[in-house]
Formats: structure tokens, sequence, C-alpha cells
């Protein structure tokens, strides 16, 4: 929120989708905190949110993002008995971590940690909020283009760098389903974002579920997980509203034992 005025979504914009929840997961890069133009709207933004979310008893837990780093301490989640983890994605590339920015702290959650300590109300998130004023950034974390346009002069300027990136899109389902393996070995269903990729991957026994994103080259997706059954909406956007598309992409019943059975 805050990065394009028409393109990524206001709080009042959003409040349909979790319509009939009781709890949301937004899943890093919620606000775009470090640029100067934005940082005011994405702050305000933010604040309506979990504003409206407590309005509507819906309990919030963020992930951090690369955009976003300091709005959490969670860098991972784990749902349904380490059956479902949800993680940013931004570092699942990785072979060996990348040093904390210095005041960063980053941990695990599950569904307890959702309800209490990584559960973010006004308070936590105003003292995230003033985090992220504090504490800034490797500029390479959040420096990237935001349309097609501005995509073609930061590949023709940084052509290593665009290198990189596709290397990353054609690889992030595969590492995805390694950092799975690495972190959480129960998981059968691994969903991730930040490469703005929508799109599922059955990879072995791993269902890996990118949601994309609102701004290009992506388009937004939302996950809605009740019980057992895991189901993957199209965000169908428009001017009053966002709201889950009426079909589903895709639907998954976790099992009790390792594999996922797709609807």
């Amino acid at each position: 929120m805050g990065a394009r005025p028409g393109q990524t979504p206001t709080a009042s914009l959003l409040r349909p989708l979790w319509e009939g929840m009781d709890r949301l997961v937004l899943n890093g890069d919620v606000a775009e905190l470090h640029h100067a133009r934005c940082v005011d709207e994405a702050e305000a933004q933010a604040r309506a949110l979990v504003d409206a979310c407590t309005e509507d008893g819906v309990q919030v837990c963020a992930i951090a993002g690369n955009h976003d780093p300091f709005i959490s301490r969670l860098s991972r989640l784990s749902l349904r008995d380490d059956r479902v983890l949800v993680t940013h994605g931004h570092t699942i590339h990785r072979t060996e971590p990348r040093p904390l920015v210095s005041g960063q702290i980053l941990e695990a959650g599950d569904e307890r940690s959702m309800a209490a300590e990584h559960r973010l109300d006004r308070i936590g998130l105003d003292a995230a909020l003033e985090r992220s004023r504090e504490l800034q950034p490797p500029p390479e974390e959040f420096d990237t283009p935001q349309n097609l346009l501005g995509s073609i002069g930061y590949g023709l300027s940084r052509p290593a760098v665009l290198l990189k990136i596709i290397r990353y899109w054609r690889n992030f389902p595969r590492w995805s389903v390694r950092y799975a393996g690495q972190v959480q070995p129960a998981a059968q269903v691994v969903i991730v974002g930040h490469s703005h990729r929508h799109g599922i991957w059955r990879i072995g026994s791993r269902l890996v579920v990118n949601t994309g994103s609102p701004t290009w080259p992506g388009r937004p997706w939302a996950v809605r997980l009740t019980g057992d059954e895991l189901t993957v909406y199209r965000i169908i956007r428009s001017r009053a509203a966002w709201r889950l598309d009426s079909r589903p992409i895709r639907s998954v019943t976790l099992d009790s034992a390792a594999g996922v059975g797709v609807a």
C-alpha cells in the first residue's frame, strides 16, 4: 500500500476480502515504508487496515517482506501442524542467510503465536512503523521497477541484475521446495510472494503457490484456509472494492500424511 495511486489498494478497497474470516495473514510487502514519497500514505493505509480488521473482529498477522522488513519479527509462518508454510520469499534463493540489518529480529511463528506475540494490533503496528522510520534496509532490497516502462530502463541500466531477476523467476518454485525441506520438512503447501509472478507449481510431493502482486508484472491472488481445505482465488479488482472471485483457481485437501489431495 502507498506505492502507486490507482494500482496499489487502499484499506477500504481491501475490506471485502476478509469478510467471513477470523484471521488475516499479510505475506510481506504490505506497505511501501522506505520510499520517501510513499511512506506517509503507506503508514496511513496500514493503520486503516489494522483498524478495520479490529472493527470486524479479524486478527491480523504480518510477515516481513523486503519492502517492509521491520513491520514484523516473522520471517515465516507454520499453519495446520506444519503442513502449510507461508513466507514472503525474498531469501529462499540463498544457501546462506543474509545478515540481519542492525536492530532487526526475525523468527518463525505458528497458529498459537498469531494470536499472541505475533498478532499485529494497533499498538504493535505503531511500534513497527516507528522502527521502520529509524532503520533502513539495504537499497537493493526495495530499489526495483514498478511497471513495464520502468522495467525496460531498469534492465538496460543493470543487465546483470535483470539476469538475476529472470533466474529467480525461473527457479523460485524449486527454491521454495528446497527451503521448505530445510525449515519445515512436513510442509505440503508452500505459499510465497515476492517475485510478483503468480502461479501454482507441483514439485514432487509439494505444492508451491505464489500469490502474485497488484503491481507489474503479476496479478493478485489470495489463499483461504478453512480446516484442512486450502483454496486459491483470484482477486477481482474494481474501483469500488476488491473481492475474491466466485470461482476458485485450485482447491487442495491437506493430508495427515505426506502429499496433498487436489480437488
